[in-house]
């Protein structure tokens, strides 16, 4: 996959702000490219047989197969807390689990300020009653705004809005660079998997299509070209059948259960340590929940980069808020 996004005349560009101009200035439609060419050779309408259990625990063994060292990016959200518990529950080791938050900018541990609710209420507490801290690291990347001439989208310059797609809010810089801070320095030869919790279908009219915004690793592509790659567990066209069997489950329980108010994790996921806090979501691509601290930072050099692109970006596009790009439709 060596590019994200497409025409309906031809043209194709790895760089969302890039596509975006061209829409606008030619008047044609883009879409999104997610492995197209893999997922176009799917049945959508066949169900595959087997459940979902069944095809989680089998995408987990796989990865731990065919990797030397496995990393979960945990999130205490549904998706990260159900692969947390498919390879717990079905003892397929991981090596390390890692969260990530804005820890020093909350004024109290605890609470949701900065998005970190999940972390404090579900994430820390499972993996504790699971007996994982040992094989947990947290990581504040507010921390490294202090120098932010470290983070390698600030030595692009300008050009980082060109190099990450989909979200463009500072702690994507961070996740930018995560294989250098996560993956041991005796690991690095060898072959790693990051794992993301990414993502769950959404249907239209029982159809289905991918989106920048939830397929790209906060801002990053999967990369199967160097050895440690990040593997989008849910969304793998290697492991298919995932996404299917939960695009039927979802169809088959609205059909069964019309005027029964469930949500889609209650319908994919049977979750042993249910979740009891539910952080908000961000409503715009440019400035998350998690970085709204910095509009108090106003002073500072990562405040001054930040603002000097955005108007960079609306000067390309002219666009405040960065539009979501979907996929072709897959119909199921």
């Amino acid at each position: 996959m060596n590019y994200f996004y497409y025409s309906e005349d031809k043209k194709v560009f790895t760089s969302k702000i890039q596509a975006l101009q061209y829409s606008t200035q030619n008047n044609v439609k883009i879409w999104f490219n997610y492995y197209d060419d893999a997922w176009s050779k799917l049945n959508w309408s066949i169900e595959p047989p087997q459940s979902l259990e069944y095809y989680y625990t089998e995408h987990a063994q796989s990865i731990r197969d065919n990797y030397d060292y496995v990393i979960l990016c945990y999130s205490g959200g549904y998706d990260s807390t159900n692969i947390l518990e498919t390879f717990h529950y079905n003892n397929i080791k991981l090596d390390k689990i890692v969260i990530v938050g804005a820890f020093s900018q909350d004024s109290i541990s605890g609470v949701d300020e900065n998005h970190n609710g999940e972390l404090y209420h579900n994430a820390y507490p499972t993996i504790e009653k699971l007996g994982l801290s040992s094989i947990t690291e947290t990581f504040d990347y507010t921390k490294l705004f202090l120098d932010i001439k470290q983070l390698s989208v600030y030595n692009l310059g300008e050009e980082w809005i060109h190099e990450l797609n989909g979200f463009y809010s500072p702690h994507n810089w961070f996740w930018y660079d995560l294989e250098k801070y996560v993956v041991p320095n005796h690991m690095k030869d060898k072959k790693v998997a990051i794992i993301f919790g990414r993502d769950k279908p959404k249907l239209n009219n029982g159809n289905f299509w991918f989106s920048d915004n939830a397929s790209l690793s906060y801002g990053k592509g999967p990369d199967k070209t160097t050895n440690i790659h990040r593997i989008n567990f849910y969304w793998e066209p290697e492991h298919p059948f995932i996404l299917l069997k939960q695009i039927h489950t979802i169809k088959e329980t609205r059909l069964k259960y019309p005027n029964v108010n469930l949500t889609i994790d209650d319908m994919i996921y049977n979750l042993k340590n249910p979740l009891v806090f539910k952080s908000p979501k961000s409503r715009i691509s440019i400035l998350s929940l998690r970085d709204d601290f910095l509009r108090n930072k106003t002073n500072s050099e990562i405040f001054d980069f930040y603002k000097h692109s955005m108007n960079k970006m609306k000067q390309y596009t002219n666009i405040l808020n960065m539009p979501v790009v979907f996929s072709k439709y897959y119909y199921v």
